[in-house]
């Protein structure tokens, strides 16, 4: 990709934007990284950009969200639509929710995965066979087979399991016995419960009694007693009995009402409800579908196998007899035998690609220690918790969190945390871009990465890293990108880093449009363009004066004569009114060491006035601006303070009134309010407080602040002042 085009028409606030990227390469002599770096102010254009980009990343069409206008819009590289799979947009917002989809794929080799799958998916057959097998069998759900199983033989895998029940020869007959009736939860609390441990054979004679005496109305494994209770409570409650009816059994010649059912029953039951124990057995045993099952299951056996039954329960014996009827069940299936000659198969083939992933597993360490090792002071290191598992494509790739204080540490998932910093989760973000950037250079793919402010939030120990990562991404021949930012800063060091100056653009807006143009002054705004033109821009005059007050504070401190002088270009004082042009250029060469003639006997603050009105009433802004935000700044507080001055000495009658104390601008908001509390001028002056009044400290390496405001901001600002 030579020339990337970009036309746009209402796309997400962006009314119109048309411009050529070329990242064509340069020559040898003088390479060019295929990287643009774009600053856009606050509000200017970059996040519309961005979600333009993302909406075509996506394949969806970009809108027009307030005014719902038609979106006009073409991206094409070199003549061709710019297909989505080619862009990839780095969102100011932080979304780490969910961890990048490229932490897995960068290492899944898609052949391997391919052929893993379809071993993974034979045995899985097979083995799906084999469990309906055995939930035929035990009557176990099958959802529960696994992991019933693999707890019963004290293995991790269902393979080890078969195989140990296979080689466990079980010669007892054990088909009667179902797993299920025998080993429910509910069941296993009666087992081990000192009634039935103790008196287990005695109940039972006297049970299985039940169902042979004279005039019984049991019949073994059709109606047992709890049955009849049940049979004889639903009639009770139905109103059967209190409307009359009676119950007649077979066998008897009379019919029988509630008084008389109650008698019958009793009788039958005296050997088992005579005995409290073995009345608490039969009452337990009936309590519950799961503990019914078991009686019905008692009730098919025969005497020798029960007595078989009640030896295996005890307590003792539970774990060796479940072991034995997993055995019996393996045993009695062909699929077990299937599924394992089948897992002996794919064995040898699969270690073999197990093995062939793990030798991508540095791939992901080398992104995480990239990560571990550019990005400093987070409170956590990283690390990958299931590297085989992620590199065969079976689970994504989960990060574990290391926290370490003192020697204490403390591992965390992603999903634990949940006091993460803006700035330590947009490094997580960063991490999750590091990712994707490595699956596209594993897979060569060509991309446009739009960036939009990969900084904001970092320190700027970090922001340093993102510059180096950046760096590196020029260096592959397949990657493009478009490094958006309001920070300034940030802006310089791309700059001075990878990007080439003719790649370093400025975003300009008019009223329905808007340019990129080439951006000036970025090593050193002072040196590279105010420096040599102070004699013929008159905003480049104006704005030196705070960046000259400093430098004479810095060397010569506060008391300093030409200090004090250029403090009254700054705030309104009684001899603001008096300073010249000329005379400030006197103080501007012994500074610098300069030597300007100039005898211009122009008031500073009417020549600031003028070109305060100048850029007002200018129709569009280009560049930077940084000389003209300055000036505005300094004429919007001088304004307002010639304001506050006169409405305290109206207030005060003092036609002499000045204000002479450190902090002029905020003393004199405090005072005019004190005297005016509901004054509607102090609207207007608190945004001048807010927005300019501790802006206007300049020097060359901390002039952010003033430049994230808008031109159009402070012209308004400006305009409204000059309004009351």
């Amino acid at each position: 990709m030579n020339k990337l085009k970009v036309a746009l028409k209402n796309c997400y606030g962006i009314q119109s934007l048309d411009h050529e990227f070329d990242f064509s390469v340069g020559t040898p002599e003088k390479p060019k990284a295929r990287a643009y770096a774009i600053y856009a102010p606050n509000g200017s254009m970059k996040t519309s950009f961005s979600k333009t980009f993302e909406a075509l990343a996506k394949g969806d069409v970009p809108k027009e969200e307030r005014f719902n206008r038609a979106p006009i819009y073409t991206v094409e590289a070199d003549g061709v639509k710019l297909s989505e799979q080619v862009i990839y947009v780095l969102k100011a917002d932080v979304d780490i929710d969910r961890e990048s989809r490229a932490m897995t794929d960068i290492l899944v080799n898609p052949a391997h995965k391919r052929r893993y799958d379809e071993l993974i998916f034979d045995l899985d057959k097979q083995k799906n066979k084999l469990i309906n097998s055995l939930k035929n069998i035990s009557k176990i759900k099958a959802d529960d087979i696994e992991k019933t199983l693999l707890k019963d033989c004290g293995m991790v895998s269902l393979h080890d399991a078969i195989e140990k029940c296979v080689a466990l020869h079980v010669t007892d007959d054990l088909a009667p016995f179902e797993y299920k009736a025998i080993f429910d939860p509910k069941v296993v609390e009666i087992l081990n419960s000192p009634e039935f441990v103790q008196r287990a054979r005695e109940f039972n004679i006297q049970y299985q009694e039940l169902f042979e005496k004279a005039g019984t109305i049991y019949r073994k494994g059709v109606f047992n007693p709890a049955k009849a209770e049940t049979s004889i409570s639903t009639l009770d409650r139905q109103g059967y009995f209190e409307s009359g009816h009676r119950v007649h059994f077979k066998g008897e010649a009379n019919s029988f009402d509630r008084a008389e059912v109650t008698s019958k029953l009793q009788r039958i039951n005296a050997s088992i409800e005579s005995d409290v124990t073995l009345k608490k057995l039969r009452v337990i045993l009936a309590k519950n579908a799961q503990t019914q099952a078991l009686t019905d299951l008692i009730e098919s056996l025969s005497s020798a196998q029960i007595d078989f039954l009640l030896e295996k329960v005890k307590p003792e014996n539970q774990e060796k007899f479940r072991i034995e009827i997993w055995a019996f069940f393996v045993n009695k299936t062909d699929d077990a035998r299937i599924y394992l000659e089948l897992f002996g198969f794919c064995k040898d083939e699969m270690i073999f690609i197990e093995n062939e992933a793990a030798k991508a597993v540095p791939q992901w360490i080398k992104a995480v220690e990239l990560f571990n090792d550019r990005f400093l002071d987070m409170p956590f290191t990283l690390s990958v918790a299931n590297l085989m598992q992620t590199a065969l494509g079976k689970e994504d790739a989960r990060l574990t969190f290391t926290f370490r204080e003192g020697d204490d540490s403390v591992n965390m998932s992603r999903s634990e945390i949940k006091n993460l910093s803006l700035g330590e989760r947009r490094a997580l973000y960063i991490l999750n871009f590091i990712f994707e950037v490595e699956k596209r250079k594993i897979m060569s793919q060509k991309t446009l990465f739009v960036i939009d402010d990969a900084a904001d939030s970092f320190d700027y120990k970090n922001k340093h890293a993102i510059v180096q990562y950046l760096k590196d991404l020029a260096e592959n021949s397949a990657f493009y990108q478009n490094v958006l930012t309001h920070n300034y800063d940030f802006f310089r060091s791309i700059a001075s880093s990878f990007v080439h100056r003719s790649r370093c653009l400025m975003t300009n807006r008019s009223a329905n449009l808007i340019s990129f143009e080439p951006a000036d002054g970025i090593n050193n705004y002072f040196i590279g363009k105010w420096k040599s033109r102070i004699l013929t821009s008159k905003s480049i005059l104006c704005a030196t004066i705070p960046f000259t007050r400093n430098l004479i504070e810095y060397t010569k401190g506060e008391k300093d004569p030409d200090y004090i002088v250029l403090t009254s270009l700054l705030h309104w004082k009684i001899d603001t009114e008096k300073i010249t042009v000329g005379g400030y250029f006197d103080i501007y060469n012994r500074l610098f060491g300069t030597n300007y003639e100039c005898c211009d006997s122009q008031l500073v603050t009417n020549l600031m006035f003028a070109e305060a009105q100048v850029i007002c009433s200018r129709a569009s802004h280009d560049g930077l601006n940084l000389e003209d935000k300055v000036l505005l700044s300094i004429a919007i507080r001088l304004r307002s303070e010639m304001l506050l001055i006169k409405k305290i000495r109206a207030k005060k009658n003092d036609a002499d009134y000045w204000f002479s104390k450190p902090n002029q601008f905020g003393n004199l908001m405090k005072e005019f309010a004190s005297l005016v509390p509901n004054a509607p001028e102090l609207r207007t002056l608190e945004k001048v407080s807010i927005t300019v009044s501790s802006n206007i400290h300049l020097n060359s390496f901390m002039y952010e602040p003033i430049l994230d405001l808008t031109i159009e901001h402070l012209i308004s600002l400006y305009n409204e002042v000059v309004g009351l």
